[in-house]
């Protein structure tokens, strides 16, 4: 009797990875693994990532699909991960492939041609795949550059209320925080005092850390904190922007918005309605679907 194959999709980011393997058309386990991305390939925390993942797995894979920050498929680079990805998980790398991020995401929620996606994680973009597979896009530039709406942003504007709090002499870091957002920034950072802020933002290379306070704002703007709120409102709107530059190429197109930073709170997508009138929010496993995708590939006899 043929063994049903095991199949794995990978979700990769740059504040974390989600996998899900997949047995007979069927989720048998998930789960979270480090951030990865193709500018970590080559990096000591890259190769940790792989590491970890393969060994947090319940069991090894037939075939893997993923989806991976900074790829294009068929490149040089994702050949370069396709390999790496092979030689941890103990696979032949024609068992592996890879995709960008957004590619996966894009397929995972719309067909080409069908509408706009409109990505808020750690970063930011709108991102529509033509029918012909052609690319319109706006935002997407890393954070150094853009990611304005996503969690970085977020985690980032809550740095920056609470420091310039801390320079007016308005929050006293040695008293219990007096509203939500410092309460719950706190609670993540350990405190907030300067040189823990200072360690907490700079402490980890790129944008993971702040990325992380994105759920603290979330809560706060549930709590009703006004900086939180306005924070919320601020992202939804430099989210609608974005969509608006790619609908300026395109036509009108429908907008569907995901991506982990609007699960911070029902008020991000509230406020999107608002900023874009017509933006539905849609959150799907973008690892399953990568495993499935993987299944496609087994049933063209690829594997």
């Amino acid at each position: 009797m043929t063994r049903t194959p095991l199949l794995l999709g990978l979700d990769a980011g740059g504040s974390g990875s989600q996998w899900a393997l997949l047995r007979g058309g069927e989720v048998r386990a998930s789960g979270m693994a480090p951030a990865f991305t193709a500018a970590l390939l080559d990096t000591p925390a890259g190769r940790d990532a792989l590491q970890e993942l393969a060994a947090g797995l319940p069991g090894s894979p037939d075939g893997v699909h993923a989806g991976v920050p900074g790829l294009s498929r068929g490149s040089e680079r994702a050949a370069q991960v396709e390999a790496a990805l092979a030689q941890a998980l103990g696979l032949s790398p024609e068992r592996v492939t890879v995709e960008g991020d957004l590619d996966l995401a894009y397929r995972t929620h719309l067909s080409p041609g069908a509408g706009v996606l409109l990505y808020a994680g750690t970063g930011s973009v709108a991102y529509h795949v033509t029918a012909a597979g052609e690319v319109v896009r706006a935002g997407g530039r890393g954070y150094r550059i853009g990611d304005d709406g996503g969690g970085f942003d977020l985690g980032r504007h809550a740095l920056r209320t609470l420091t310039d709090a801390l320079d007016a002499g308005t929050l006293d870091p040695e008293q219990a925080p007096q509203t939500p957002l410092a309460r719950e920034v706190a609670a993540i950072t350990g405190g907030l005092d300067w040189p823990t802020l200072r360690a907490f933002a700079y402490g980890t290379p790129g944008a993971a850390a702040l990325a992380r306070l994105a759920p603290a704002v979330g809560r706060a703007a549930d709590q009703g904190d006004p900086e939180a709120q306005r924070m919320v409102t601020q992202a939804a709107h430099a989210l609608a922007e974005l969509a608006r530059r790619v609908l300026a190429r395109t036509g009108p197109l429908p907008v569907t918005a995901t991506g982990g930073a609007l699960r911070t709170t029902a008020l991000f997508g509230a406020a999107l309605g608002r900023a874009l009138p017509g933006a539905t929010v849609q959150h799907r496993d973008h690892a399953e679907a990568a495993a499935r995708y993987s299944a496609v590939r087994q049933e063209e006899a690829l594997f």
